[in-house]
């Protein structure tokens, strides 16, 4: 799994969660979770923008 940092996520359902926030993605680039960056946390890469999260 690995960790991406982002500005923003945006839910399938149109909803916008502002950040920073970290996704977690699944081998095939699968959302697994999210939750807002809270400091300094390792193995994240920062990607900043914006995150589509599809389901």
């Amino acid at each position: 799994m690995k960790k991406y940092g982002y500005h923003r996520l945006r839910l399938s359902s149109g909803e916008v969660v502002r950040g920073p926030l970290v996704i977690t993605l699944d081998a095939r680039s699968h959302l697994v979770e999210w939750h807002l960056l809270q400091g300094e946390e390792p193995m994240v890469e920062w990607v900043g923008g914006e995150f589509k999260a599809e389901f």
